[in-house]
């Protein structure tokens, strides 16, 4: 019969720990990595960019709306805002998982955008809705939960 010593004890401890950071290892390398943006180093970069173009559209926040009818998802889009939109891009950004996201083209005087509601996930997206007038550009984010 063996013989309890703190040799044995110290050789228990430490293949318990290396087993443990074994564990945690594999653990953590089978995690999905979710950035908010792929391209995530270069956003912020850009960022003074992108303040001047919040400052831009920060008279455009109610311009759109969005609603839930007849299981649609529909984004309207005030008259006067559509008639400025020389091109432009309806981004759905799913902020729990970037793989869910739903982007579209806005069209030139497109005043709604529909998505079936069998494409979207229940739960919190960000709508963001980015155009282009006259060479410049232009971005209203909005908070939209999916019932």
């Amino acid at each position: 019969m063996m013989k309890f010593n703190w040799g044995t004890g110290i050789f228990i401890f430490l293949a318990l720990f290396l087993l443990g950071c074994a564990i945690f290892i594999i653990f953590a390398i089978r995690q999905d990595v979710n950035l908010v943006h792929k391209n995530y180093y270069e956003k912020g970069v850009d960022y003074t960019e992108q303040m001047d173009v919040n400052a831009r559209s920060v008279e455009f926040k109610n311009a759109i709306s969005t609603g839930l009818q007849n299981d649609i998802f529909f984004i309207d889009i005030n008259e006067s805002l559509a008639a400025q939109i020389d091109s432009g891009n309806v981004l759905l950004f799913r902020p729990s998982n970037s793989k869910d996201d739903i982007s579209i083209p806005l069209d030139k005087l497109a005043k709604t955008v529909t998505v079936p509601k069998r494409e979207l996930l229940n739960g919190r997206y960000i709508l963001k809705l980015t155009w282009y007038s006259e060479g410049v550009r232009y971005e209203v984010d909005k908070p939209v939960n999916i019932q």
